[in-house]
């Protein structure tokens, strides 16, 4: 009965909105639904449509893809189905479209995370292994395989959900989307289980690959001084694959920062569900959507190429 209430308590709050605040939220969530479907849209008419870029290699320039995608489907078509609730002040689309809206989005932001994890083994192999051992791992074909059970594994995880009732999520009016239903004990459980397998596979994994090449690549600018001219000449391709991943794990840290919060509501939310003020979770799911938008900004700042390939496609000068 508590939950009852304060769950009427945040679908009173946002049906009973002043045109004021309806403004303010669905603006903010329109731009990020535009800012993740433009960007994410660009990046990937600059990956295949273009060469400058091929400075990432084809093997990485998949994960990137990967990521992309997620991103459209989160930030752009999952955001999408917020707008319209943000607008309307309550759930208009039905039960099957909640269900679709929610699974989607759980698939996106595993796939995203297995995604970066991949993309930290990668750089771990390409920076601190033998080339040849690299060239043996990472071949055109165990790349693509390695994206396709990401996908395969976050669908999986998701639509296992529905093992245990056809409505695993519901209209959350705090966040404005469909998250998990958690009347039903099972669905917690899982969740928690498959959250905390999650983390533990893929954290300490990114921790060590990212560790491992920070210290190789201190190691080798520490070198560089002494080197002759023909091993600086050789130390290029090296440099040129620390800025790769420096700029891949700057779009991990960007993930981190604009998941925390979402992560610790949602771990408040598992033990006390509608508790929390509507702003709290309506910002929270903000946040989070802003990590769907901002990877294609991070690339054009840090790679010289890729702003090169955006103006291109914008000036329409391919």
């Amino acid at each position: 009965m508590a939950n009852a209430s304060e769950r009427e308590r945040l679908t009173l709050a946002l049906e009973n909105r002043g045109n004021g605040a309806i403004l303010l939220e669905s603006s903010i969530c329109a731009f990020i639904v535009l800012s993740a479907f433009l960007g994410n849209t660009l990046l990937c008419l600059s990956l295949y449509k273009t060469k400058e870029f091929q400075v990432l290699r084809p093997q990485n320039s998949i994960y990137i893809k990967s990521l992309a995608v997620s991103d459209l489907l989160f930030g752009a078509l999952c955001m999408s189905f917020s707008f319209g609730a943000l607008i309307r002040g309550k759930w208009v689309f039905g039960d099957a479209v909640c269900q679709f809206q929610g699974s989607l989005m759980f698939i996106s932001v595993i796939a995203s995370l297995i995604t970066m994890t991949l993309i930290a083994i990668n750089r771990y192999f390409k920076i601190c292994q033998p080339i040849n051992i690299y060239r043996k791992v990472y071949t055109g074909v165990n790349v693509k395989l390695s994206i396709i059970l990401t996908w395969v594994v976050s669908t999986a995880l998701v639509v296992a959900l529905f093992s245990f009732t056809n409505r695993p999520f519901r209209f959350h009016p705090g966040k404005c989307n469909c998250f998990l239903n958690y009347a039903y004990k099972s669905v917690h459980l899982y969740t928690l289980c498959a959250y905390i397998a999650l983390c533990i596979v893929t954290f300490p994994l990114i921790t060590f690959c990212y560790f491992k090449v920070y210290i190789k690549v201190r190691e080798h600018f520490a070198e560089i001084a002494q080197s002759e001219a023909t091993k600086q000449e050789e130390s290029r391709s090296f440099i040129n694959e620390a800025r790769i991943t420096k700029m891949l794990f700057v779009t991990l840290v960007a993930f981190l920062v604009c998941w925390t919060p979402s992560v610790c509501v949602d771990i408040f939310e598992g033990f006390h569900e509608y508790h929390l003020p509507r702003q709290v979770y309506l910002w929270q799911v903000m946040i989070f959507a802003c990590s769907s938008a901002i990877n294609p900004v991070i690339y054009g700042f840090m790679r010289k190429e890729l702003r090169i390939a955006y103006k291109r496609i914008l000036t329409c000068r391919l």
